[in-house]
């Protein structure tokens, strides 16, 4: 009886076959670029870095099992705006400036989100909104395709929070004005390079580096946390407003060997923080423990919204997870491309399998490398079982060949830019340099 109630309040409050957009609730996504799910209190981190999130997060419904699409922001992106998967999309090459930017001659590949999928901003402008994009990473440019849909749409190369407010400040008023309006916000604070946030940084006493750089980034995402915090006030966002939170990413620090999120899909990369808040939201229902997905944002809008499903959309309604008591065992998958070869990552019934096959042109004796982990009694991903259950490894590795048989595809644009030096230099300062 409690479900059903719920549904109608959805319907009630969402529906839009009347076409009446003044009724439609205002959309905010924010896009914390980096942000690892286990570096928030919310998700058990012993650090207080984000307490307005965790405020948020007494208001919305947390996922503990949300997954990237992709360990880098193009392709997590573009799956989030499209409901699709990588392969699916094709944006797979972009500001990440593969090849070492071309041995640093500045040619790079860009990949553009194909005219044929409809983005985030074009179903919310569809529905009636007026939408705004505010992004401060280079990726989440009108070069790859992210600007469509968007009546005001600005970009900013990692130039902070305050960038994000000061654009927040000056369309105040517009977006306040604009009902019903969609607001896309990507926070680039805590990627690389760090910076120590006073008064919140709390120096690391061990000499390694990989904790150094971890306290340092505790803090941006503290200070990402306040100018959040900041930016709801502005422009009065509150009980009734659907909100989501989540990130592109995460990022390692030493967990693997490395830091920053290079060619792997280790949790620390691919494990995501995701809140969704809307009206009628069950406080009974706080967290959901299924495999969720960037695919699932834009399907999970279309049903919360009164639109019907979408033959595109390969993810599904996140409202049945926490409306309807459905945690159903699915399976989701992350999957990373460079120039030295591919990795995919099959997350299914507590275990996740990755396979990695390398370029053969730079690795002429390399074969495919296979990792299993269970990810219940080994989270840290240490302890590769792909020689123990060969039976599991390939049910998983089938999974991954299945949907790269079976997922429609889309073909993406491709063009070659040339850098100027000041903007390979600023791309080699957030770690887009190259792989290895």
């Amino acid at each position: 009886m409690r479900v059903a109630c719920l549904l109608a309040v959805l319907a009630a409050l969402f529906a839009c076959g009347s076409g009446r957009s003044d009724e439609l609730p205002d959309v905010v996504v924010v896009v914390v670029d980096t942000l690892r799910a286990d570096h928030l209190g919310l998700y058990g981190y012993d650090r207080e870095t984000a307490p307005f999130l965790a405020e948020w997060a007494e208001r919305s419904v947390s996922f503990d099992r949300a997954f990237s699409t992709s360990s880098w922001t193009a392709p997590a992106a573009a799956s989030l705006f499209t409901g699709v998967y990588p392969i699916q999309h094709g944006v797979t090459m972009g500001m990440n400036a593969y090849q070492g930017l071309k041995r640093m001659r500045g040619d790079l590949e860009l990949n553009r989100i194909p005219e044929e999928l409809e983005t985030l901003p074009e179903f919310m402008r569809s529905l009636g909104y007026r939408t705004f994009g505010i992004a401060d990473n280079p990726n989440i440019c009108a070069a790859e395709g992210f600007e469509r849909g968007f009546d005001r749409f600005v970009q900013f190369d990692y130039e902070g929070a305050p960038a994000v407010e000061k654009s927040l400040l000056e369309w105040g008023a517009e977006i306040r004005s604009a009902r019903p309006f969609f607001l896309y916000l990507h926070y680039m604070d805590p990627h690389l390079p760090y910076h120590e946030r006073e008064p919140w940084h709390e120096p690391s006493t061990s000499t390694d580096v990989h904790e150094q750089n971890r306290a340092a980034y505790d803090s941006e995402i503290r200070y990402f946390d306040q100018h959040l915090r900041r930016a709801f006030e502005t422009l009065g966002i509150g009980e009734d407003d659907i909100v989501i939170i989540t990130a592109d990413h995460g990022e390692e620090f030493g967990e693997h060997g490395d830091g920053n999120h290079l060619f792997k899909l280790y949790d620390e990369l691919v494990r995501i923080p995701l809140l969704i808040h809307h009206p009628g939201v069950d406080p009974e229902v706080r967290r959901v423990g299924a495999n969720v997905s960037l695919v699932d944002i834009l399907p999970t809008l279309r049903r919360m919204l009164g639109a019907p499903p979408s033959t595109q959309d390969i993810g599904i309604s996140l409202t049945r997870n926490y409306l309807e008591g459905r945690e159903d065992e699915r399976t989701v998958f992350s999957m990373r491309r460079s120039e030295i070869g591919h990795k995919a990552a099959v997350i299914g019934g507590g275990y996740k399998y990755v396979l990695t096959e390398r370029n053969a042109d730079l690795f002429p004796d390399a074969r495919r490398e296979h990792e299993l982990y269970d990810l219940n009694l080994d989270p840290g991903e240490k302890r590769n079982l792909a020689g123990r259950k060969p039976d599991l490894v390939q049910e998983l590795q089938g999974r991954w060949t299945q949907l790269q048989a079976e997922a429609p595809r889309w073909t993406p644009e491709s063009e070659w830019i040339t850098l100027t030096p000041e903007e390979i230099r600023r791309l080699s300062s957030l770690g887009y340099g190259g792989e290895k």
